[in-house]
């Protein structure tokens, strides 16, 4: 794969110096965006720090096939060691999403394919039905990461580069594609995609969102993670409110989908031009 060696720029072009299978190219652009992950080299090579909260857990990836259909229907369940989530896939199949504090998956991905699916079931239980097939396992590290800038010159950082996020509330991926839908908004109404009030417009306009999205998702982390008596009684108060109501939870659900505050006219369905 190519590696990003050096980031230069002007005030008129980006450069980048690629390196693939040992040989050296150079890119020239008016317009970096760096979207290569929560680990980002290339955010590093621009010299933009990113402050790292670790959480102590980690999450245990697969991919199931339940014994009745998911109907596209995500599940989620809070767990004493963390929320464990099925989301539909093609096929019949879930992806599995298991938090877990380090010691717990590490014996878990040392299991056998039938040891595996009794324990998530056990977990899980049986909403959809008997879990039959896993594919492999794998399990990552979880924590917060928040790059100190979103801009520098021109480059611009979205996605996990921009914000790494917990899984707990599914919101990393639909943050980033609203990054994304706010770039191509900006850069549609300008004729320089990397000019300084080009990018200083999508750094505003994305500032309250990322704030408000990080700020949830930590808080619901630190929440259901919590062993204290009063909050786990005032967790699992708030979690039978919140399936009682329907207002609560619509507005949750509107949250949750990023369908709040000011969206981009592609997350509107309106195009661009």
């Amino acid at each position: 794969p190519a590696t990003v060696d050096e980031v230069s720029q002007d005030d008129e072009l980006v450069t980048l110096t690629v390196s693939t299978g040992g040989e050296l190219r150079k890119i020239t652009a008016r317009l970096l965006v760096v979207a290569d992950g929560a680990r980002s080299a290339t955010r590093e090579k621009l010299g933009i720090a990113a402050a790292t909260t670790e959480y102590g857990q980690h999450a245990l990836i697969a991919n199931v096939t339940p014994q009745q259909a998911h109907r596209n229907v995500a599940y989620e369940r809070f767990t004493p060691d963390g929320p464990l989530a099925f989301l539909p896939m093609s096929n019949g199949r879930c992806s599995v999403v298991w938090t877990q504090k380090p010691e717990a998956s590490t014996q878990v991905l040392e299991l056998d394919d039938h040891a595996f699916l009794g324990a998530l079931q056990a977990a899980f239980g049986y909403r959809l039905g008997t879990l039959q097939k896993t594919g492999k396992r794998f399990a990552y590290p979880l924590s917060l990461v928040q790059a100190q800038r979103i801009v520098s010159g021109r480059a611009v950082v979205i996605g996990n580069a921009a914000h790494g996020l917990h899984p707990v509330a599914g919101q990393g991926f639909n943050l980033g594609l609203r990054d994304v839908a706010a770039l191509a908004e900006v850069i549609a109404d300008s004729d320089d995609p990397g000019r300084r009030s080009t990018l200083r417009r999508y750094r505003r306009w994305r500032a309250a969102d990322h704030k408000r999205v990080i700020n949830f998702t930590d808080g619901l982390v630190r929440l259901f993670g919590s062993d204290l008596g009063p909050v786990r009684a005032a967790r699992g108060a708030g979690l039978v409110a919140m399936n009682l109501l329907r207002g609560p939870r619509a507005l949750l659900a509107r949250q949750s989908m990023g369908l709040s505050g000011k969206l981009p006219r592609l997350a509107r369905g309106v195009p661009l031009r």
